[in-house]
């Protein structure tokens, strides 16, 4: 009928398997908390030329652009914004990396986040995480 333990020391282990379970999972949210906030998250336009730097929220922090770029005025928005969108994805990707390690198979994090992104898009951000480390 149900599967509840009914004797007090089956009861009283179940309680400390899940209090440990819950310590692991705190503790282990606590190092990818840590690791999310000392990680900045930096794309590369494929010349080299710009460069976007987001902080550990996804905020832009940064955006370097070489004198040479200033010569294609008529793209560089444009490539800004692709690098910026580049940058996003890799956020993206790294936070959804540390979700699915902190959730383990309790659901699909980087599937529900990598369908949301075109696959040239996350392949390059995969490429900018895969560069970092």
């Amino acid at each position: 009928m149900s599967d509840r333990p009914t004797d007090p020391q089956e009861m009283l282990a179940r309680l400390e398997r899940m209090q440990r379970e819950a310590e692991e999972t705190l503790s282990k949210y606590e190092e990818l908390r840590v690791q999310m906030d000392a990680d900045a998250v930096e794309a590369y336009s494929e010349d080299g030329l710009i460069r976007v730097k987001l902080d550990s929220e996804g905020q832009v922090a940064e955006i370097g652009i070489d004198e040479t770029a200033m010569r294609r005025r008529q793209t560089l928005g444009m490539t800004i914004r692709a690098v910026i969108d580049e940058a996003v994805a890799t956020h993206a990707l790294k936070m959804a990396d540390m979700a699915q390690a902190l959730l383990g198979d309790k659901m699909d994090v980087m599937g529900l986040v990598t369908q949301n992104i075109p696959a040239d898009l996350r392949e390059r951000a995969r490429g900018n995480l895969d560069r970092r480390g």
